[in-house]
Formats: C-alpha cells, structure tokens, sequence
C-alpha cells in the first residue's frame, strides 16, 4: 500500500508541539525558491540567508547575482539582473547583449545623417554563406544582426513569420525605393519586438522574473518592522529534492533541517521560522510526494507551516485554465491517488498548505498599461497567449494575507481571518467587439470547482468577477480529514 511506501522519517528529537507563540515574539516568513536562475553550489547547510526588506530588496537582488541563460536567434545568451527594473523591456533593450546590433541599427535609421546609408543595407540582398554556426548575439557585426533577420538567415527556412512579411512589405517591395523613414523604423521596431517577446516570454525568464516580483510583492504589500521579518534563500526545487533524497530517513542529516530547524535555535534570540513559503509546483508524482511528505516532517520540527504551489496535474488536467470544470478532470491513475491520499494522511500534513491557480502579477507591456520609451512596443495584441501573461505562485497570496493578519492583530491573528487579495493586475483586452477581462487567477473557477479543489486537500484561489481581486475559498491544510492549518498561532 501506498501508505506502507512513504512517510517514515527517524527524528532523534521529540515531536514538535506546537506552541503558541508568545507575545511579542516576531514573525518571522522564510521564502524558499530560485533566485539565483542556477545552482549556487553551496551547501545547503551553509547556504545565505539574506533579510530582505523594501530598502534593502535591490542590494539583496544583487548579491543573489540572478541570470537567466536561453537562446535568443539561435544564439546562446546571458541576461543578468541587478534590480527588478532590469527585467523592464526598457532595461533589456539597452543593456542585454541579445538587442546590441539591432539597437545600433535602429539608431541609424532613426537618425538623417545615417538613414540613407543604414536603409541601402537593409535593401541590399543578403550575401551567400556557408552553414552558418551560431554566436553570441552581441558578436554581430554592426547591422549584421538586424540584417540577417531581414533576410530571414537566422531563422530556419521552414520558419517564416508575421514578421518577415512586415518586413519585406515595408522595404523589400522595389530595389532602390527611398521609403519613408518613419516605415524603416517601424520595420527595426517590429523585428526588435518580436525578439522582445521571445526573451520576455521564455520559461526561464518567466521563473525568475516571477520569483523577484513575488518577493516585491511581499516587502511593498507587508508592514516590516522587529515584528514582523521577511527572509529568502536560493533554492531550487531540484536541489531541495536532491539534499532529501541524499538524507534519506533520517532527514536531520539534511541541509534543510540545519537551515529549518537548527540554524534558528542557534541564533542569538532563538526566534523559530514562523512562515515558510516555497515557490514550488508539486505534482502527485512519486518524487514530489517523498519531497512533500519530508517538508512536512520538517515544517513540523520547525513550528512552520510550509505554503507552496500545487500544478494542475494534481487534479487530473494539464491546465486548470483550459478546463476548469471539474467534469472534464479524470480520475489520477490509481497509484497517484493512493499517493496523494497516504500524504494527506500522513502525520504531518497539517504542516503542508498548497494552493492553485497562479496569480497574475504584471500587466502586458504597451502605451496603455506599461509605455515602453525606446522603440514602438506592443506585448499583446489583443489577449495574450495564456502562457504568455506573467504568472506567479499563488503561495505568495497566502503568505501575503498571513502577514497582513499578523500586521492587525499580531498573535490573536487567524489563518482565515484575510482570505481577498485586492488591487491585483487586470488585463482589459477586446475580443470580437467586446471588451474582456483576464482572470487574475488564471481562469474563473465555479462554486463546483472550487469544492472539488478543496476536495484535494487544495486552496482555490478564485478570480472575482468585475474586479481586479481574487479570493481564497478558504484556508486549510493538506490534511484529510480536514484540518486547519498548523502554525505557531495555534492556541
């Protein structure tokens, strides 16, 4: 049975009672997640630990050093991140290697004295070449770059875009024609955008931009005083399965539990976590499920409950959004549900908070939401590709609403007692005719939906109609039979 395979972890110290904290004692939330956009190669026993607040969130950012490596063009690229407008497109456009040529060739273009010239080498015909072998973006020659995406050379053959055609249209129609320079610009702007949007909407940038918008989110949105403490550490979700996989049963041999559990009875206050938060997807999968039922035995040993994300597998689709009425959810194959089932069962699961759907947290670039200052910019047009909108976990929300709580009412505080994020992003677009807005929880999930996720062991998170809000249906763990979730303001 799945209940006999997992879950059976040798703790030397006693089981953690949860205590209530005691007045006066300072809540203090850990954010676990990828900061960094690699493996840090620390060990996790020794890994940083930086306090993080709205004064000092640039300084820690940089100290993280995050970068994000993808291949822009067929070319590899690094973009690194010192603040969080280096994610801004205004930012990428000056600064990332993958836009050096193209900006340099618009600024030709956009110039009297240089346009004549810069428009004859657009015109003119792409020279033959051997089989190309790809290079940095940043070692094209001047105007090279530009000029090969014009000539469709950087692309496979089979690929052609919206964007060649624009092209071709605006300065490819009669050799030697003198368009207007506006139309040139336009072209460079059109070709410098869709590049944009390739960086802007790679997964690996997503991941990173959505880790530090979250944590933003968290030190603008909370009260931060000695009373209440924000904290992060750079963990990947990889490394975290990998370090409990390497402890085996006796998980006091983990990093995590010297930086969950011990590092804080060392300190000089002694001042436990209060608030874990992992920016984590868990699946029923068998790895994820070993992984969620040790952070379970430790968030206990630690006196905090851990709040991550669950994916949508977890209730038998591949995309809530897509199909977000429970009749058109499978059942999970019988072994990933008596895997859930013996997690929800388990003695810690108490401990475990997981949430879905994700949480929008920016709007699309462009003159009505967020104007771009270096070239002509539209992020969407019309609505966005689902996977396209900046999505970020959910886990944030509810941590969110925890410290609000605490902000209000310190330890006499409730899981509960805030359930609304308001004030969220809202996309407005139109769509044969009619204006539209997108959920700023992914998708609008009915009353049914909501229970069956709840059913899960789950916490909806439920776009509010009209309103730029989403709203938890209730807060609860991971237990079954239902439980509330366990925390130091247990009394």
């Amino acid at each position: 049975m799945a209940g006999s395979l997992i879950f059976e972890f040798q703790l030397e110290l006693p089981e953690h009672d949860a205590q209530p904290a005691t007045p006066g004692r300072p809540m203090r939330m850990l954010v676990l997640g990828e900061f960094s956009g690699r493996a840090p190669g620390t060990p996790l026993a020794r890994r940083p630990i930086h306090r993080i607040d709205l004064d000092n969130f640039d300084q820690v950012m940089a100290r993280c050093a995050p970068a994000v490596e993808l291949t822009l063009a067929d070319a590899p690229n690094t973009v690194r991140f010192q603040c969080l407008d280096d994610f801004h497109p205004d930012q990428l456009y000056q600064q990332a290697d993958a836009f050096q040529s193209l900006r340099n060739e618009r600024q030709r273009l956009n110039c009297p004295a240089s346009f004549a010239a810069a428009a004859a080498r657009m015109q003119a015909p792409p020279a033959p070449t051997a089989t190309p072998t790809p290079t940095p973006a940043a070692a094209a020659g001047d105007g090279g770059d530009f000029a090969s995406l014009l000539g469709g050379s950087v692309r496979p053959a089979a690929r052609k875009s919206d964007i060649d055609a624009l092209v071709k249209a605006l300065v490819g129609t009669v050799p030697g024609a003198d368009v207007r320079q506006s139309s040139y610009v336009a072209a460079a702007d059109a070709v410098i955008g869709e590049r944009m949007r390739e960086l802007l909407h790679a997964p690996a940038f997503q991941r990173l931009e959505a880790a530090w918008r979250s944590v933003h989110l968290l030190v603008t949105e909370l009260e931060q005083d000695d009373g209440l403490q924000l904290y992060l550490v750079d963990i990947g979700k990889d490394e975290l399965a990998a370090d409990l996989r390497a402890a085996g049963a006796n998980l006091q041999q983990s990093g995590l539990y010297q930086l969950l559990v011990e590092q804080p009875r060392q300190s000089p206050d002694g001042a436990p976590w209060s608030i874990l938060v992992g920016d984590y997807q868990f699946d029923a999968g068998e790895d994820d499920v070993q992984s969620l039922s040790a952070l379970a035995a430790l968030a206990s040993q630690a006196g905090a409950p851990l709040l991550t994300g669950a994916h949508d597998s977890v209730l038998g689709c591949a995309q809530l959004a897509a199909t977000p009425d429970p009749d058109d959810w499978p059942a999970p194959p019988p072994a990933a549900g008596e895997r859930w089932q013996a997690l929800r069962a388990s003695p810690h699961a108490s401990w475990l908070g997981l949430v879905l759907p994700r949480m929008l947290l920016r709007l699309p670039y462009g003159k009505l939401t967020d104007r771009i200052e270096h070239f002509n910019f539209e992020e969407a047009d019309g609505q966005l590709d689902h996977a396209h909108y900046l999505w970020g976990n959910a886990a944030f929300g509810l941590a969110l609403l925890l410290g609000q709580a605490f902000n209000d009412d310190g330890w006499d505080m409730e899981p509960g007692d805030r359930l609304e994020l308001d004030d969220l992003p809202a996309h407005t677009f139109r769509r044969d005719g009619e204006a539209h807005m997108q959920a700023c929880a992914e998708t609008w999930l009915s009353d049914r939906a909501a229970d069956a996720v709840l059913a899960r062991g789950l916490m909806p998170l439920r776009s509010v109609r009209g309103r730029n809000a989403a709203r938890f249906q209730r807060c609860q763990s991971l237990a079954q039979p239902p439980q509330p979730l366990s925390g130091p303001w247990q009394r």
